[in-house]
Formats: C-alpha cells, sequence, structure tokens
C-alpha cells in the first residue's frame, strides 16, 4: 500500500474509512487485512485506533430510547402542541443525548412521512444528525425542498443542500432546490430575482409543505455567524432591535414571547412566507442544550413550530422559564 505518512489527510481519512469498513462491517481479523495491505498487524491496530480518535469510527452501545412522557404530555398542553417527543437524558452524556435525539427525531419523522410527502428541510447541526439516522424501511415518492435560500454556512455538509438531497435520498424521492441566497438587500435585484420561474416554482412547492423540519437558533448563534456579520456592522437599527431577541428561526428572529422582532433584515429573505409555513400540517423544532431554553420557550409561544423534540434536561429548563411546575 502507498505509505501512509505520505498522504495527505484527505486521503488518510478515506483510507482509514475502508480499513474500519473492513474490519468492522466486513468483520475481517486485523490479520487479514495486514495480510491484504502486505504490511503488520501491529501496524493495522494503530490505524484502527486512529480511526477512531479520528471520528472515522463512532462506537455507540443503542440502548432502548427512553421517553420522558410526562415532560411530553405537560408542553402538549400549555403549548397546544400536536406532539412532543422528549428524551430522558439524565444518566446520559452530551454525545450520547445528540445521538439518541437524532435516533428519536428520525424514527418520529418516519411516522408521519406519507406517500407524496412534501418535506420542508432547513439547515443546522441538529437538523443534520436527524437526517443522518433515517433508515425508513419503506421507500416512499416524497419530495424534499429547500425553504429558505442558501446560508453561508461555514460546513457543508450541514447547509441546505446536502441536507435536502440526503433525506430525500433516505427515502428515494425526489428533491428541488432554492437556487438563490437567503437574503438580497437590494429590492429591485430581490424582486426581479422572486420572478424567475426556477424561483418561483420552488417557492410555489415549499408553501404546499406537509412537513418543515428545522432547527431553533439562539441569538448569541446569530451574532456569531459570518452570515449576519455586514448588517450587524452596517445597520445600526438591526444591532439594537435584534438586542431584544431571544432567538432565530426560519432566518426570522424573535423575542421571548414569540414575537417578531421588527428590522429591515425581514424583508431582504428569500423564502416561504411565515404564514405559509404555519399551514404546514407538521412544524418540527429539533433543539437540545440548557441555553436554547429562552429560544425554545419563544418560538413555542409563537407558534412557529407544533412538535417539539428535545431532551428532559433542555425541556424541563424551558418549563421552569414559563414557570411550569413539573410534579
Amino acid at each position: 500500500m502507498k505509505d501512509y505518512e505520505k498522504m495527505s489527510d484527505a486521503e488518510k481519512l478515506k483510507f482509514l474509512a475502508k480499513l474500519a469498513d473492513m474490519y468492522y462491517e466486513g468483520n475481517m481479523t486485523q490479520s487479514e487485512i495486514a495480510n491484504h495491505f502486505s504490511t503488520t498487524r501491529f501496524k493495522i491496530s494503530k490505524l484502527l485506533q486512529e480511526a477512531r480518535d479520528r471520528n472515522v469510527v463512532e462506537i455507540i452501545i443503542n440502548q432502548p430510547n427512553e421517553r420522558s412522557t410526562e415532560i411530553e404530555d405537560l408542553l402538549m398542553k400549555h403549548f397546544k402542541l400536536t406532539h412532543a417527543i422528549v428524551l430522558n437524558n439524565h444518566t446520559m452524556s452530551h454525545d450520547e443525548t445528540i445521538h439518541y435525539l437524532g435516533k428519536l427525531g428520525a424514527e418520529y419523522i418516519d411516522s408521519i412521512i406519507t406517500e407524496n410527502s412534501i418535506v420542508g428541510i432547513l439547515w443546522g447541526k441538529t437538523i443534520f444528525n436527524v437526517i443522518k439516522h433515517l433508515h425508513p424501511k419503506n421507500k416512499k415518492s416524497i419530495t424534499a425542498v429547500q425553504v429558505l435560500g442558501a446560508a453561508a454556512k461555514d460546513n457543508p455538509l450541514i447547509d441546505s443542500h446536502e441536507l435536502i438531497r440526503n433525506f430525500a435520498n433516505a427515502y428515494g424521492g425526489r428533491y428541488k432546490y432554492l437556487y438563490a441566497p437567503l437574503y438580497i438587500d437590494n429590492d429591485y435585484v430581490r424582486t426581479a430575482l422572486l420572478q424567475e420561474p426556477v424561483i418561483n416554482d420552488t417557492l410555489f412547492l415549499a408553501s404546499k409543505c406537509d412537513v418543515i423540519l428545522t432547527g431553533i437558533g439562539t441569538i448569541d448563534a446569530v451574532f456569531a455567524s459570518t452570515l449576519w456579520s455586514n448588517y450587524l456592522v452596517e445597520n445600526k437599527n438591526f444591532y439594537i432591535n435584534s438586542k431584544k431577541s431571544v432567538g432565530c428561526i426560519y432566518a426570522r428572529l424573535f423575542d421571548i414571547n414569540g414575537e417578531e422582532v421588527d428590522i429591515d433584515i425581514n424583508k431582504k429573505i428569500i423564502g416561504t412566507d411565515l404564514s405559509a409555513i404555519r399551514q404546514a400540517k407538521y412544524t418540527i423544532g429539533v433543539a437540545s442544550g440548557k441555553y436554547k431554553a429562552e429560544s425554545i420557550l419563544g418560538a413555542l409561544r409563537g407558534k412557529y413550530i407544533n412538535v417539539l423534540i428535545s431532551d428532559a434536561s433542555t425541556a424541563s429548563k424551558v418549563l421552569a422559564l414559563a414557570d411550569i411546575d413539573i410534579d
């Protein structure tokens, strides 16, 4: 085999993935792999350990997914939700919580998807985590569609295009992109773009979604994002008014009561109207972390979602902020 130390980093990762597949999926012994590559068993053992250290391989013990039904009932009752899915994560690490939350989310989504469903997909790590756990037993002729223009995400794996394609592929369905940026500041350019058939057709399809899958962002994440940085610097009104916000959903900022914050940037969005989003049968928000409690509470109060998928630690903080007691 090619000298491992002379490989580029990308080549190393690809090679480590191949070794891991041979060992964990192909059930080959380390000696058999060593013979295949004309090297030593000791070398293969070191490389397999490197694969684990670099997260090429994750060892997950698939424990039963336990849910906090009491918290689910409280959330549904007080916020008039269609469903609440709450992972009992009190004995779990952060990584375990993220893993099992993704599995729960994927299981829930698979339970509501039907033939010819139109599914709107947004971006983010939580959505990526849910979609990577989608392993439907039955293929369905669904359509995954981009609800908002493309955000300038640093990691392409969690941007809309990649997630939409992966979701559609999981079901053997089709997907439709929105070939536009999330914001266009120039009114003339934005209006002209919205009249283009390739844009207009996608937005029309997105307005007919049965299911919408979104994360819930914090205001700190907004201020840290390169997507918003120009507006923070150039628009004093944006900076002042956004300080009233606790979170962001569908690229709109909202306060603790769920009211959309009045800022000019909301008029610059290329995407589906909030009124159309709220017409979807299932508007699913996936969020984890106590630091997101205010954002989640605002999203619930504003009726931006009617299904919440979260964990018990986070959901308990949300209920406490809303002065709702857990018996």
